[in-house]
């Protein structure tokens, strides 16, 4: 990794849509901001904050994630999730997160993601041994 990684930060600007609302088999369970896709766009933010800090052959991949609702946003909330990186021990990294509602800066969300550094090698050998 370069230096400067400990200074990482990924952002994710999303406006609520319809299709990131709560559902279960396709069924509409409460219309706001879903925890499914707030932990993905936090996985993005995440990678956002670290990626520019890769050397060439380096890749990472995400190995926790833990957020926990605030306050909810409904379809049309403008949201912006932000990943900084707060933790780098040797391969391990952690970022943490916040979600808020811009137009009422209100918090929504905050939690961390955890992601582990390696070979771009490494990883391709470990996606080899992954179970089907």
């Amino acid at each position: 990794m370069k230096t400067g990684i400990e200074h990482g930060v990924g952002v994710v600007e999303v406006t609520v849509t319809p299709e990131m609302t709560a559902k279960l088999d396709d069924r509409l369970i409460h219309p706001v901001y879903s925890t499914f896709w707030l932990a993905y766009h936090a996985e993005v933010a995440a990678r956002r904050a670290i990626e520019p800090y890769f050397e060439d052959g380096e890749n990472a991949v995400g190995s926790s994630i833990s957020i926990e609702h605030k306050a909810m946003a409904g379809i049309g909330a403008e949201v912006r999730i932000t990943a900084r990186v707060s933790t780098v021990k040797g391969r391990y990294i952690l970022c943490t997160i916040e979600a808020l509602a811009t137009k009422t800066n209100t918090l929504l969300a905050e939690g961390t993601q955890g992601q582990v550094c390696m070979s771009s090698e490494a990883l391709a050998a470990k996606c080899e041994q992954a179970v089907v």
